[in-house]
């Protein structure tokens, strides 16, 4: 009986233990199918929810070909003008063999900084992203952190309510110069909340005042702001930011929980996903 009575305990921690190892293996195991470019997302991600509440819904994450694949698909005509989202968001792991593939190899080489979220959730960086950005993985932290910010004030929607409500009564002209000018605020308000999550989660210095200098250079755009610019022009965003950067240094952040969460990777549909956990 003696024996017995031991030797439960015994099994059942050597139960616990190999599931314990199996799950560590099949989580070792996904983790080296994911693409560098994803592992370096993970790994963002990772340090941007410690100290920082991303919500409770999942943020699913996809690289992409870019917008000068699809500049190029435009230009052979194979889309419509206005009409080439889908070569923009090519899966660059996937062979195509229609041509398609050349188009993401030149996307990748000559293509730059870019990122945009939509209202489900869903957060797209071109490949070349991650090439323009090279090293500068704080750079990158803070463009993921402005698209998370853009998902969680719910950017999308807003604007779509101001131009069916708010903006109605307007003329097309006056109510496109309104839009222009909602989204050239809510982008200095992504940018804001994207320098406190970085502060947040530890990183240190203006990372984004650095990153904004570091984008418009390499993408070689100096432009001033416009009427029917989307965005900030680079002199308008920048001192945004600094003056953001120097209210941050004279009045500490209010702190925010951590949020816990878990990741799964789908190839198929190249989507890494990061799913908050209460």
């Amino acid at each position: 009986m003696t024996f017995t009575k031991r030797a439960r305990p015994t099994a059942l921690l050597v139960g616990l233990g190999l599931l314990a190892g199996a799950a560590a293996l099949a989580t070792w195991a996904w983790q080296r199918r994911l693409p560098p470019e994803l592992r370096t997302l993970k790994r963002v991600v990772e340090r941007l929810s410690r100290g920082n509440d991303l919500g409770t819904q999942p943020i699913a994450f996809m690289v992409g070909s870019g917008s000068y694949a699809a500049y190029l698909a435009e230009q052979r005509g194979l889309c419509k003008p206005n009409q080439c989202e889908l070569f923009a968001q090519l899966n660059p792991y996937k062979r195509y063999a229609n041509g398609w593939d050349e188009l993401m190899r030149q996307g990748y080489a000559l293509g730059d900084i870019q990122g945009w979220s939509t209202s489900s959730g869903t957060v797209v960086f071109p490949r070349a992203t991650f090439r323009a950005y090279g090293h500068h993985e704080g750079y990158l932290a803070c463009t993921v952190a402005h698209e998370i910010a853009h998902f969680r004030r719910h950017h999308v929607f807003k604007s779509s309510y101001q131009e069916h409500h708010n903006f109605k009564a307007l003329k097309e002209k006056p109510k496109e110069l309104a839009l222009m000018r909602l989204s050239r605020q809510q982008e200095l308000e992504a940018d804001r909340d994207a320098a406190d999550m970085m502060a947040r989660a530890g990183y240190k210095g203006r990372v984004c005042q650095q990153e904004l200098e570091f984008a418009h250079r390499s993408a070689g755009d100096g432009s001033a702001t416009e009427p029917e610019s989307t965005h900030p022009g680079y002199e308008e965003r920048v001192k945004a930011m600094r003056l953001h950067y120097d209210a941050m240094e004279k009045k500490p952040l209010k702190a925010q929980g951590s949020t816990r969460g878990s990741f799964r990777y789908d190839a198929t549909d190249n989507l890494l996903t990061f799913s908050p956990q209460p």
